[in-house]
């Protein structure tokens, strides 16, 4: 066992630089035996000076050090040792009478110590503890270079995923408007996808998700050689030009469109027909500008029906109302795309005890420290494929302003914000991390979004978040469907009546009646109502005696980005 044990040591240290220092030539020649016989690669060195001269010409993995120099202390050394290798094991030699030295070098960081003259079996149970340490060492870097190294493949994942989108592995928008800032390319296409939604709804998603997948392969074979593809919002892929000239671009179009108008795309069994319009416009300085001229030509192509292309000019922008449009697109972009959408609040009271008990928050756009309506950017949102954007960022902002607070508060979604998928994760995230409670936060969906061509999904989702503990209110109620038959498939908490009915109230009796009859169905089955719109003290009196329970609107109080002082309003 021995034996097997001294030829493990040796097999392990026979490949290490050792360093001996002494305090004088004559060594015992058993000390020299020991050293020999387990470091081939042994230094000595007697004295300070030859000690610093031979450590500074070789790396030593372990320094054995005798604390009674005759130039110098021997803890004198080892300082000077560890200040330019802090790895090397040091082992330190001392005689029963260096009490007091020996307890001043442990001070140094030694790794160890042995007690003059060496014998076998102590220098064995140092040199096994020493080097059982630099292995143990040794792992532990190994791991933490591999450590680093994976946290290094990590981000290097993290940031190509960051500019490629998930699914096709296309550079992402992200990644455009980079390329875009450059000026590299002459030309911007836009691609749709015709009848996406169609797909979607007659299909479903993942299916409508292979067809992308399909597509963005397709159209790599097909790109110009000096192009790049682009997979952008839902069903829409970018492609630059570089070096192309305006006929070959008008080429270049036709050949997009007629390829797919004669080839289908695959998916499992079935053969779709995808095609395309798109919108093209030149690479400019201003990049907002360049997006939002494609995204012009693209409507003007899909005026003429499927498989049109319309090349961007001041031709095709004649009318002053289009260029308002153009200009709430360029805004809209802007305004999303650098965080610039803010929540403000407006008071919901409740009528019977005059006290504010809720919150709606509406988005309001900033931009150079003025206040943009939801007028100029919510619809504009939709045709960019960015309205989800917004509601993602309402959600997280106004969960981060209430989650110290203890009013409940409103937030309006759209049918795509329910139809995409994203919502429920999203939300489960948010409310984990702003510590909110469900039952905190109302969901308000438009009524057209429940009675719509996708209403059986719509109304899905919206049980699904009430499942979750959220409550749900229908928005705009009263002019979509007067039977109200749909509003018993919804789980519903609130029906918040159509403004057009509340605006006119003074001088209608017969909104008024209709008030009555929706505020009479919602009690039976046990659903609050709110009046939007109220706006001075009679419109006030009447929905009271109407028996709405909650009043919203200018009377009560404006939208502001902080909440109102006082929580109860006179009634």
């Amino acid at each position: 066992m021995q034996d097997s044990y001294i030829k493990d040591l040796r097999q392990k240290s026979k490949n290490l630089n050792v360093l001996y220092v002494e305090n004088c030539k004559n060594t015992p020649k058993e000390t020299n035996s020991f050293l020999d016989m387990f470091f081939p690669k042994l230094v000595m060195a007697v004295g300070t000076a030859e000690a610093m001269q031979k450590y500074n010409s070789l790396k030593f993995d372990i320094i054995f050090c005798s604390l009674d120099m005759y130039d110098i202390n021997g803890f004198e050394l080892i300082v000077k040792i560890r200040k330019n290798n802090a790895h090397a094991s040091l082992l330190i030699l001392y005689n029963p009478n260096d009490e007091k030295y020996f307890l001043e070098a442990l001070q140094y960081n030694v790794d160890d110590y042995l007690l003059k003259p060496l014998k076998l079996n102590q220098l064995l149970f140092v040199m096994f503890k020493t080097i059982k340490k630099r292995e143990n060492e040794k792992k532990s870097l190994e791991c933490k270079l591999k450590l680093e190294t994976m946290v290094q493949e990590k981000a290097q994942d993290l940031a190509y995923r960051y500019l490629h989108e998930f699914r096709t592995d296309l550079p992402n928008f992200i990644m455009l408007q980079e390329d875009l800032k450059s000026l590299d390319y002459r030309y911007m296409l836009l691609l749709d996808i015709s009848h996406f939604s169609f797909l979607n709804a007659k299909y479903g998603k993942e299916f409508a998700n292979h067809v992308l997948v399909n597509t963005a392969h397709i159209l790599k074979k097909l790109i110009h050689k000096k192009s790049k593809l682009y997979k952008t919002e839902s069903d829409r892929f970018v492609i630059l030009l570089k070096d192309v000239e305006l006929r070959d671009l008008y080429f270049y179009c036709e050949q997009i469109i007629s390829f797919f108008d004669t080839q289908n795309i695959k998916v499992d069994d079935s053969k779709i027909n995808v095609t395309f319009n798109i919108g093209v416009d030149i690479v400019r300085k201003d990049i907002s500008q360049t997006l939002v001229n494609c995204e012009y030509s693209l409507d003007k192509s899909k005026e003429l029906g499927n498989k049109h292309y319309e090349i961007y000019s001041e031709d095709i922008t004649c009318c002053e109302n289009e260029k308002e449009i153009v200009k709430n697109l360029k805004v809209t972009r802007s305004l999303v795309l650098q965080d610039n959408i803010e929540p403000y609040f407006q008071a919901i009271q409740e009528i019977k005890t005059g006290k504010i008990v809720k919150y709606e928050v509406l988005a309001r756009g900033i931009e150079n420290e003025m206040v943009i309506s939801p007028v100029s950017f919510l619809q504009q949102s939709e045709k960019l494929g960015l309205s989800t954007m917004i509601t993602r960022t309402i959600i997280e902002k106004s969960f981060a302003f209430f989650q110290d607070k203890e009013m409940d508060f409103s937030i309006d979604l759209c049918d795509r914000d329910l139809l995409e998928g994203y919502l429920v994760e999203f939300l489960k995230l948010k409310l984990k991390e702003f510590n909110i409670l469900p039952s905190r936060v109302t969901f308000e969906i438009l009524e057209k979004d429940t009675v719509s061509n996708s209403a059986s999904k719509v109304i899905m989702k919206l049980n699904k978040l009430h499942s979750m503990g959220f409550k749900i209110a229908v928005d705009d109620f009263g002019i979509e469907n007067s039977n109200f038959s749909h509003l018993l498939e919804l789980n519903l908490d609130f029906i918040k009546i159509d403004g057009l009915f509340i605006k006119n109230l003074k001088n209608s009796n017969k909104n008024k009646k209709i008030i009555t009859a929706i505020v009479s169905f919602a009690k039976a089955l046990n659903i609050k109502t709110v009046a939007e719109f109220v706006e001075d003290v009679d419109i006030y009196n009447i929905i009271k005696e109407c028996g709405v329970d909650y009043a919203q609107g200018y009377f009560i109080g404006k939208p502001e980005p902080e909440l109102l002082i006082n929580e109860t309003i006179a009634s």
